[in-house]
């Protein structure tokens, strides 16, 4: 019963296709047109797409370039990415592209470290819902 109820609340939060940036025209439009905000462990771009567009929720872009390291670390700085997004997804304003790009030093953080760093940035670019507190 118990395996049930994990089972789907995982399947609620995950990050599904529609949620996703795929195409490289929509990460340039976040590149070129979005805002830039940067701490020491990612960079993001935020873009604020219109109200009428079909995929209603925030949507998330991934990036980890070579620089990052080999792939095992990149793959690990894109899974702590997309973990963090997810937890924080709740919180955040539809409506927006977000492309995170996972710096160097990225590869050294916790789940919760990861999380923090990302919850700050996306608290500079004034995507978080107030809960109580801003």
């Amino acid at each position: 019963m118990q395996q049930k109820r994990r089972s789907k609340a995982l399947r609620t939060t995950k990050i599904l296709h529609p949620d996703r940036l795929k195409k490289r025209w929509e990460f340039q439009r976040a590149y070129q047109k979005g805002r830039k905000y940067l701490n020491r462990y990612f960079v993001i771009y935020v873009f604020a797409r219109l109200q009428d567009t079909p995929a209603s929720g925030a949507r998330l872009g991934i990036t980890a370039s070579k620089k990052v390291g080999k792939s095992v670390q990149r793959n690990r700085v894109k899974r702590l990415i997309r973990e963090a997004f997810r937890a924080l997804r709740p919180r955040i304003h539809p409506h927006y592209d977000v492309v995170v790009v996972g710096r160097t030093p990225a590869c050294t953080l916790t789940c919760q470290a990861a999380q923090r760093g990302l919850s700050s940035l996306f608290r500079r670019a004034a995507i978080l819902k107030c809960e109580g507190r801003c």
